[in-house]
């Protein structure tokens, strides 16, 4: 009898470390392969006359670095559903990882759940757009890379051929350009269109500085729709030198950027790389007090409060908690946007760029719609009253 209570026990604690085992597996498979991003609710309004509805706004005509803008981060991951591969930006080392962890790299590198045409329906007028060359053909990236460059353009073309008076700003941010050139990517993206019309038809002036490029020239006093566009450059292209052929692209005048036309001083945008709301919010007051002690430095070009959360070590506890950028959004924007400083670093950095820019949650789409219209309001005000 003794011999078999042991035997018993010795069976149940072998049935308590397999079950143990397989709820740790199933844990682990649950959290690297599940794609349930926690969105909550996605605003259902429309803000497609985030510009043009804005009174007066030809008649002041306010540059367009001046004016608030709602801006979307890694616009073009609302495409990323697929596994299709990572940017040249990523160690070739960690590109194993990426896929094996699927889920959990789609949840931490997906940052917007609304198409490119729906984000500017509700108010999204900057768009940073990763860009990366993998297999000849461009791509949108964020680290993973999601859909082609025309899927993009193609609804930006879509929305200012319907909508005159409105501006799109593109943040092309070049991560990965090895194969190819800056002239054959600028005559692509340039060349993208939808219904006939493609993205230079929208981008008509050439030599206007940028600190100097008023609203009515974009939009012809309002009667068209236009874009502007910054093309920048990460760290890791920078040493690819064969890239930089600027000089011989037909599309020089159709762009801004260092990396575009040898100018600096076009575009100021300082990532936290933090996780926790309140660190982003202290860098945020520091850098909009630096902005305002040096103005002048700042002044031509579009100056970005970067609101977007970053995975990162310092903030482990924050960074799984959060389970996916877009469920941190969900909470964080509407955080950030009811800081009592918001409206102070507004005034120094109005084009604010976040994760989720569609959230309905906390009713922020609609804040941020409804602050940015008043701001602009305000500034058409302001020149006006400086004009009589």
């Amino acid at each position: 009898m003794p011999m078999d209570r042991k035997k018993i026990k010795s069976k149940l604690v072998l049935c308590i470390i397999l079950e143990a085992v397989l709820v740790l597996l199933f844990a682990v498979l649950f959290l690297t392969q599940s794609k349930l991003l926690g969105a909550g609710e996605v605003s259902g309004g429309t803000y497609s006359s985030a510009l043009s509805g804005i009174g007066r706004i030809s008649e002041a005509d306010p540059r367009v670095v001046d004016l608030a803008m709602l801006g979307s981060h890694d616009a073009t991951t609302c495409c990323l559903d697929g596994y299709n591969g990572v940017s040249g930006e990523v160690n070739a080392d960690r590109a194993s990882l990426y896929q094996w962890a699927w889920g959990l790299s789609y949840r931490y590198t997906k940052t917007q759940v609304s198409t490119v045409y729906e984000q500017l329906m509700q108010g999204a007028r900057f768009l940073h757009i990763k860009c990366s060359y993998s297999g000849g053909v461009w791509y949108g990236s964020h680290s993973l890379l999601d859909g082609p460059i025309e899927t993009y353009i193609g609804d930006v073309v879509k929305f200012l051929q319907g909508h005159p008076g409105e501006i799109a700003v593109l943040e092309l941010q070049l991560m990965h350009g090895d194969g190819t050139t800056l002239s054959e990517f600028l005559s692509h993206v340039f060349g993208a269109g939808y219904g006939g019309k493609t993205l230079a038809d929208f981008v008509p002036y050439c030599d206007i500085p940028l600190g100097e490029l008023t609203y009515n020239d974009v939009t012809a006093g309002g009667t068209r729709g236009g874009a502007v566009a910054v093309v920048v450059q990460d760290k890791a292209i920078a040493g690819n030198k064969a890239f930089f052929d600027f000089e011989e692209s037909a599309y020089k005048g159709k762009c801004y950027g260092e990396v575009a036309a040898g100018r600096t001083g076009e575009l100021f945008s300082k990532w936290f790389n933090r996780m926790d709301s309140s660190a982003i919010a202290e860098g945020l007051q520091e850098q909009s007090e630096k902005m305002r002690a040096d103005f002048n430095k700042y002044r031509n070009g579009f100056r970005v409060m970067q609101i977007n959360t970053t995975p990162n070590l310092e903030d482990a506890a924050e960074t799984v908690g959060a389970w996916s950028l877009i469920r941190k959004a969900k909470d964080h924007n509407p955080r950030i946007l009811a800081d009592p400083a918001f409206d102070r670093w507004m005034e120094v950095m109005p084009v604010i760029v976040c994760d989720f820019v569609t959230s309905a949650n906390g009713d922020f789409n609609r804040n941020i719609n409804e602050k940015i219209r008043t701001y602009n309001q305000n500034l058409v005000d302001g020149l006006l009253s400086a004009k009589q």
